[in-house]
C-alpha cells in the first residue's frame, strides 16, 4: 500500500512506494503538471437555447486529447462558456455555434421539448400555474390599455380555455403528449427561453432512497402447575376435587370408565401419577409440568423509492373475515333454506409504507407507518382474533444513520390458585386440597430504520450488487448435497454478476445439475 501525503506549503507531494511504481507515477504527475494554455470565453445566444446548444456542441467536438473543449451553458444568461485548448479549436467551436443559432424555421414558433426525469403531464401543470400568475397583473388591466397599444380583441385568447396562457401582448399554450413523455410549447422566443429555463431545473433527475428495516422480536414464557386431585370411587358413582385449570382430572377419567363401553381419557401434558385402592374405595392424581417457551422473530424488509414519493411493501396473506350470515328461504318449489354469507378480506403479516423527502444537506424525513399483525391461536366464536403491532410516525435521520422508531417491552407474570375451601387452608396438609399454575411472560420488540440516498447510477448498482449476492449465496447455500440413491435434480441458479453486469447477459441461467459423488468406505 503506497502512501501520498500533500504538502500545501511548498506545493509538493511525498510518496513512499516501490521504485518501479515512483518512476511510473513520476511520468503520470509530469503529464498532469504542465502548463495549460486553454482559452476562454462567452458566447451569449439570441435564438436558441444554451443546453441544447451545449450538448450538441460537446458531442460534435469531443476527441480524445489531454485537454478537450468544454461548453458549458448558462441557463440564467442563456449564454455558452467556451473553453479551448488552442485558438483554433476555439474558433471552430463558435463558428459551430453561430451557425446553430438560428432561429426557428417552424411557423408560430412551435417548440417540442423531450423530457428525460420528470413527467410532462404534471410539469405541464406546474408551467401553466407559473405563467398564469405571471400574467395575472397584465390581464387585469382596463380595456383602454389594450385599445391604446392598437392590440385587436381577437388576438387575445378567452378566458375560458384552460391552457390559453395569455403574457400581455403575447400569448403561451402549453400541451403535455404523456405517449412519448413531451412537452408542446407555442410562445414567444422570450418567453420560450424562460419557460426552458424552468423546465432544465425542473427536468433533473430525482434521487432515490434505499430503506432499510429491522423488526426484532423476541419473546421468552415460562409455565409451571401442580396440583393433587382426589376421587372417590363405588358402584352407585364417583365424587372428589376437580379443578377447571386442570385438565383431564381424575374425576373425569373415573366417569369415562364407568360409561358403557368407556375408554380412559389420555393425560395431558406434563409428570401424571395415579393411586387407586379397591380397599377403600379412594384414588388420588398428581399432576407436576413446567414449560419453557423462546421466540426470536428477525424481519428485515428493504424497498427503495424516489424523493417525495410513496412505496409499500407488504409480505403476508389476504385472510377472509366474515362479517356476516344470512338465511333465506327456498324459491318456491323448492326445499331447504339457502345459507349466505358475507366475507372481508385484510391483509395478515408485514407492512411497511414510506415517504421520504431529501432536504439540500442530505438529510431525510421520513413519514412511516409500519405494522405487524397475525392470527391468533385462540379462536373465538365471533370469528378470527388477530394480533397486531402499529407504528405511525414522522422522523428526521441523516444519510446512512440507523435510527429507532419505538418498540416495546412487556413483562407479565400471572399466578392462580384454585383450592377446596378450609382444606385448601390447612398448613403443609393443604396442598393435597390445591391446584396451584404460574406463568411468566416477557416480550421485546424493536424497530429499526436506516435510509440511503441514492443520487447516481453507480450508487444504485452498489446497492442492487450486494443485495444480488446475497440472496445468491443463500440459493447456492439451499442446494441439496448430492445423492447416490436419489435421481439427479435441476437446481435453479441465478447468473454470476460482474462489475454491475450479468455474466452471459441473462437473467435466467440453464438449471445446473447436481451430479451424485459417491463416497466408498473402508473396511
Amino acid at each position: 500500500n503506497n502512501v501520498i501525503n500533500a504538502n500545501p506549503d511548498n506545493n509538493t507531494l511525498v510518496i513512499t512506494d516501490y521504485t518501479d511504481n515512483l518512476l511510473r507515477m513520476g511520468k503520470i504527475i509530469a503529464a498532469l503538471d504542465g502548463q495549460t494554455n486553454s482559452n476562454m470565453d462567452v458566447v451569449p445566444l439570441r435564438y436558441t437555447i444554451a443546453t441544447d446548444i451545449a450538448a450538441m456542441v460537446n458531442r460534435l467536438m469531443e476527441q480524445g486529447a489531454t485537454t478537450p473543449l468544454v461548453v458549458l451553458a448558462d441557463s440564467r444568461t442563456n449564454m455558452l462558456i467556451v473553453r479551448a485548448p488552442s485558438e483554433a479549436r476555439e474558433s471552430l467551436a463558435k463558428s459551430l455555434i453561430a451557425k446553430l443559432d438560428q432561429p426557428t424555421a417552424l411557423p408560430g414558433n412551435v417548440h417540442v421539448v423531450y423530457l428525460k426525469n420528470a413527467n410532462a403531464t404534471q410539469l405541464a401543470l406546474t408551467l401553466r400555474a407559473i405563467i398564469s400568475a405571471d400574467t395575472s397583473a397584465p390581464a387585469a388591466a382596463p380595456p383602454s390599455a389594450s385599445a391604446s397599444s392598437g392590440a385587436s380583441p381577437s388576438a387575445s385568447p378567452p378566458a375560458a380555455t384552460a391552457s390559453a396562457l395569455p403574457t400581455g401582448g403575447a400569448g403561451g399554450f402549453i400541451q403535455a403528449d404523456p405517449a412519448t413523455n413531451t412537452l408542446i410549447i407555442t410562445a414567444s422566443e422570450p418567453v420560450y427561453r424562460n419557460m426552458r429555463s424552468i423546465i432544465d431545473q425542473l427536468d433533473a433527475r430525482r434521487a432515490q432512497v434505499y430503506i432499510e428495516a429491522l423488526i426484532v422480536e423476541v419473546d421468552a414464557s415460562t409455565f409451571a402447575e401442580f396440583g393433587v386431585q382426589w376421587a372417590a370411587l363405588g358402584a352407585a358413582g364417583a365424587g372428589g376435587t376437580s379443578f377447571s385449570t386442570a385438565g383431564d382430572n381424575l374425576a373425569n377419567q373415573a366417569a369415562a370408565r364407568m360409561a358403557p363401553g368407556g375408554v380412559p381419557i389420555p393425560p395431558s401434558n406434563g409428570l401424571t401419577l395415579g393411586v387407586l385402592s379397591k380397599t377403600i374405595g379412594l384414588g388420588a392424581l398428581v399432576h407436576a409440568l413446567q414449560s419453557d417457551t423462546k421466540t426470536n422473530i428477525l424481519s428485515m424488509p428493504n424497498l427503495t423509492t424516489l424523493d417525495n414519493e410513496e412505496a409499500k411493501i407488504m409480505v403476508g396473506e389476504n385472510v377472509p373475515f366474515i362479517t356476516g350470515q344470512y338465511t333465506t328461504m327456498a324459491s318456491a318449489g323448492a326445499a331447504g333454506v339457502n345459507p349466505f354469507q358475507t366475507v372481508e378480506r385484510k391483509d395478515i403479516g408485514l407492512t411497511l409504507k414510506v415517504k421520504p423527502q431529501i432536504s439540500q444537506g442530505g438529510t431525510v424525513k421520513m413519514a412511516i407507518y409500519q405494522e405487524t399483525s397475525a392470527i391468533s391461536p385462540i379462536y373465538n366464536v365471533a370469528g378470527l382474533i388477530t394480533t397486531k403491532r402499529s407504528i405511525d410516525t414522522n422522523v428526521l435521520v441523516d444519510d446512512g444513520q440507523i435510527i429507532v422508531l419505538g418498540g416495546l417491552i412487556d413483562d407479565n407474570l400471572q399466578d392462580s390458585e384454585d383450592k377446596v375451601p378450609f382444606l385448601g387452608d390447612i398448613p403443609w396438609l393443604g396442598t393435597l386440597f390445591r391446584y396451584h399454575n404460574r406463568t411468566h411472560g416477557k416480550t421485546n420488540l424493536m424497530v429499526f430504520l436506516r435510509p440511503t440516498v441514492i443520487r447516481s447510477n453507480e450508487q444504485n448498482s452498489d446497492v442492487a450488487v450486494d443485495r444480488y449476492d446475497y440472496i445468491r449465496n443463500a440459493e447456492i447455500d439451499n442446494w441439496p448435497a448430492p445423492s447416490s440413491q436419489l435421481p439427479d435434480m435441476e437446481a435453479p441458479q441465478m447468473p454470476e454478476l460482474r462489475d454491475g453486469k450479468l455474466i452471459g447477459g441473462a437473467l435466467l441461467q440453464p438449471a445446473m445439475k447436481l451430479t451424485p459423488t459417491l463416497s466408498t468406505t473402508p473396511e
